[in-house]
């Protein structure tokens, strides 16, 4: 089955307040048995005013000089996310994250100030709930936590690039490959 992963690197946790400053796109082919990455985007999104946190740009490392090199304008980023979706036929895929509220809340704010309608399904799954669902089944210990490092250690999947839009989707993708073997 196919599932869009995203994720998002922002200037802190408030999508009113601060900004969007890349998106990170995994298209996957996903069953309990196998994992496939079909197609993948890294988007960077520029600001006029970022709005930052000192805590938000120590956990992403992202160096504001550096990235505008690589970032474009809000509407443009908007219309690159929306590219993807239209040629790999995404509008009915449904999205998965990790805390996934977190990363629709900034998209949304992203694509006002863009002032471009997302074309992104509204379906979604989230591995924390998925893990906290299988923690209240006691099929995973009920004591750990539920962030996205706590569960990649837990199924030893490697996590030291995270914090970057893309390798977080790609370390998304194999946590919820991983629950979806404990789930079925």
């Amino acid at each position: 089955m196919k599932r869009l992963v995203i994720d998002t690197e922002t200037t802190g946790l408030s999508p009113n307040i601060n900004k969007t400053l890349t998106v990170g796109l995994l298209l996957i082919d996903v069953e309990k048995d196998f994992l496939d990455i079909l197609d993948s985007s890294h988007v960077f999104v520029k600001h006029d005013n970022y709005n930052t946190t000192k805590e938000a740009m120590t956990v992403n490392k992202i160096d504001l000089v550096q990235h505008e090199l690589h970032a474009v304008p809000q509407k443009k980023a908007c219309h690159q996310i929306n590219r993807f979706i239209e040629k790999n036929v995404l509008h009915e895929i449904p999205l998965v994250g990790h805390n996934i509220a977190f990363d629709r809340g900034f998209l949304n704010s992203l694509f006002d100030q863009g002032e471009t309608f997302h074309k992104f399904n509204h379906e979604s799954e989230d591995t924390m709930w998925m893990w906290r669902n299988l923690q209240r089944k006691n099929l995973v210990p009920w004591n750990l936590r539920s962030n996205l490092q706590t569960i990649a250690d837990f199924f030893k999947i490697d996590y030291t690039k995270s914090h970057d839009a893309l390798a977080d989707c790609e370390i998304t993708a194999q946590v919820y490959h991983k629950l979806l073997g404990l789930s079925q």
